[in-house]
């Protein structure tokens, strides 16, 4: 599983949030995760629905500042944010970041124009 994870990213390119997706029930995730979907635990420690921590997320991804974004569509440089001048190496991946659903990145709170909700 964990091959066909980094061969998906590997071959994507830029970061993207991915569409969301049917689950199960009423549950959604992102189109781009698809293959981890059938087992919680793979994103959720200690086998808390609720429990995530950025260690889930740098496990497979690496460190934001690692991870590239496509700068031409940015609308300024400075809007990248895995190169944050507030947050060094880059915020919190939650705080930006969400499987279940859409979120605005934390960014957005102040620049408004910046960013979309993902």
């Amino acid at each position: 599983m964990l091959t066909a994870l980094l061969v998906t990213l590997a071959l994507g390119g830029a970061a993207q949030a991915g569409e969301m997706i049917k689950m199960k029930g009423k549950l959604e995730g992102r189109a781009n995760h698809e293959m981890l979907h059938d087992d919680c635990s793979n994103c959720h420690v200690n086998k808390n629905k609720k429990a995530m921590d950025d260690s889930t997320c740098i496990e497979c991804h690496g460190k934001p500042s690692e991870i590239a974004i496509d700068e031409s569509i940015l609308p300024v440089h400075e809007a990248n944010p895995h190169k944050s001048v507030h947050f060094g190496d880059g915020a919190s991946c939650l705080a930006c970041h969400s499987e279940h659903k859409q979120k605005a990145p934390i960014c957005s709170d102040c620049h408004r124009t910046w960013f979309k909700v993902m």
